[in-house]
């Protein structure tokens, strides 16, 4: 691939995208799983005891690396209700408190209950009658793009606070590339003698130990709610309306980290005057004026968190090799075009190895 040229993920991806597109259906026994849930769960009985309503409605709305997003109706009112396993009933227990937390604002779903059992976790939520962002598309997104900044800013607002949990959030991002700690000792032992392997995991230490040599030393100052993963599954749109939902990457840091966040999972960073009247639009808005802060400075640590989080998601998708997880493989190529510029100087020795990792045909271009 020449010096300077760019992935165009629509050339591309068309049959991946169909492919994964036509794998978003609910199976007979998927759906059975889910029906035993309403059924099992107090609150969910309690509140639709019509069962047949559920059956009749249901269908998977997405899937990403930790839940399945399911609607429905009951009542001529639609519904979203995430699932997960047990041990994800954290995330949904952050979520809770994000939406808890920006509810008088009405940019987000509203939130009803959330609850675990021995074999899974569940969180619900109204569904809103509206398109994604993805759906959509980005043309979309960049014509309401001011909307987007204001909005983004008043949950900023909303949630200020000198709490700020910076460790917290690099700690979990951290956590994606301990491999040892999910992986059979036996099993983990094998993937070291393997150069591929041993080359990613050196990557991944240069990369948190970039980061930490960035970080400023004594914290950021003030906090707000942050979502971290902006992209255009999570911006719900109806006429000269907007909300944002899925908050389970959420944390109080410095709102600078969203921002720097969306100009790369929104492709902004590609379109200066878009991005331009984003960042206006929310300076307009935010108690975050664009001189407290180096928009820079986050912007080059987003991009090595993203690349951090996509190398610890490939191998996890190789280890694991769950089929539910196939849907998220385009995501992961998505999220290196996005930063795959940004990347190149600093991490210029690994990039023939990422790209081989998540475009091997680009080099046939």
């Amino acid at each position: 691939m020449e010096e300077g040229q760019k992935i165009n993920i629509s050339d591309f991806l068309t049959n991946r995208v169909l492919t994964e597109s036509k794998m978003l259906k609910i199976s007979l026994v998927e759906k059975n799983y889910l029906l035993e849930i309403f059924t099992e769960d107090f609150y969910l009985n309690e509140k639709f005891p019509e069962i047949d309503q559920i059956e009749q409605s249901i269908k998977i709305v997405d899937r990403n690396f930790f839940y399945d997003i399911y609607k429905f109706s009951y009542d001529n009112l639609s519904y979203a209700i995430k699932v997960g396993e047990n041990t994800d009933s954290f995330i949904f227990e952050r979520e809770k408190n994000a939406l808890e937390s920006i509810k008088d604002l009405n940019l987000s779903p509203i939130y009803f209950n959330n609850a675990q059992s021995d074999d899974y976790a569940y969180l619900l939520t109204s569904y809103e009658n509206s398109q994604s962002s993805k759906e959509l598309g980005l043309s979309y997104t960049y014509e309401n793009i001011e909307l987007l900044g204001s909005s983004l800013a008043k949950i900023h607002n909303a949630t200020k606070t000198e709490e700020n949990q910076r460790e917290y959030f690099l700690d979990s991002v951290y956590s994606l590339g301990s491999f040892e700690d999910f992986i059979d000792e036996e099993v983990y032992s094998q993937l070291l003698k393997d150069t591929n392997f041993k080359q990613n995991l050196d990557l991944l230490q240069n990369i948190k130990n970039a980061i930490e040599d960035q970080l400023f030393a004594p914290g950021e100052g003030f906090s707000c709610l942050c979502h971290t993963n902006l992209n255009l599954s999570c911006i719900l749109n109806r006429s000269n309306q907007l909300k944002i939902c899925n908050f389970f990457e959420s944390f109080h840091i410095h709102p600078a980290w969203d921002l720097a966040f969306a100009s790369y999972k929104l492709e902004l960073n590609d379109h200066p005057i878009y991005e331009k009247k984003f960042l206006e639009a929310y300076h307009a808005e935010s108690f975050l004026k664009e001189e407290d802060y180096s928009y820079i400075y986050f912007k080059q640590l987003a991009y090595k968190i993203i690349l951090y989080k996509i190398i610890s998601a490939y191998f996890f998708k190789m280890l694991v090799q769950d089929n539910k997880e196939v849907g998220s493989t385009l995501s992961l190529f998505q999220n290196y075009a996005f930063i795959r510029e940004s990347i190149r100087d600093e991490f210029v020795e690994y990039m023939d190895m990422l790209d081989e990792m998540f475009a091997p045909f680009i080099k046939n271009i």
